[in-house]
């Protein structure tokens, strides 16, 4: 019995005491601070990852897939107009036609030649109420701001002008001109209208 006995007095003796007046400290609850930290630095990624917007994209609101019985074509009508990476994509984007209209011609505007300026003429059996409304609620939805509404100079019909910032750090400005509605044979009616895009600058 004695030579078990010893051995364990001798472990007890060799352990250090801790100094008078003091409670040994258990690492357990030492190990609790830096755990507790690290526990909330996950929550806070999660939560950012679960929360975080993401990239912008070009996502377009549902109501503004059909505006006054008119759906916008799924390509811009200035795609094939893109001259050395103008207009941006953000900008040629947010740009739309109605379905159904057709390209008549694409005049010359007497912009700038330094800036980007082009003009696209339609024709659409769509009433020119149906087309002003679908076209102010596609440019306001699209992030251009309106304006100016009214008369356009020296021709019939209703104009929208428009301004918005690309990614190309200019501002681009989109005028929209609408004819009357003609009515060429009884039961049909047309309506010609016109889309500008041009690169604002100093002297525009």
């Amino acid at each position: 019995m004695s030579l078990d006995v010893e051995p364990q007095a001798s472990k007890k003796a060799a352990r250090p005491l801790p100094p008078p007046g003091m409670n040994p400290t258990s690492l357990r609850l030492a190990a609790i601070v830096p755990l507790s930290a690290v526990i909330m630095l996950v929550i806070v990624i999660l939560i950012n990852i679960l929360t975080a917007d993401g990239p912008p994209t070009a996502k377009v609101s549902p109501k503004l897939q059909s505006v006054s019985g008119l759906s916008p074509s799924p390509r811009s009508p200035f795609a094939a107009l893109v001259f050395a990476g103008e207009p941006p994509d953000d900008i040629l984007n947010s740009v739309v036609s109605p379905l159904g209209a057709l390209e008549v011609g694409t005049p010359h505007t007497g912009g700038s030649a330094t800036s980007y300026d082009r003009s696209i003429v339609f024709s659409s059996p769509a009433s020119s109420q149906a087309l002003y409304t679908f076209f102010f609620e596609q440019m306001k939805g699209r992030g251009w701001k309106i304006f100016s509404t009214g008369a356009p100079v020296r021709q019939k019909g209703v104009e929208i002008l428009a301004q918005r910032g690309g990614t190309d750090g200019w501002y681009w400005e989109q005028g929209v001109v609408i004819s009357p509605t003609t009515f060429p044979t009884p039961g049909t009616q047309t309506t010609t209208f016109s889309i500008r895009l041009y690169q604002a600058s100093a002297d525009n």
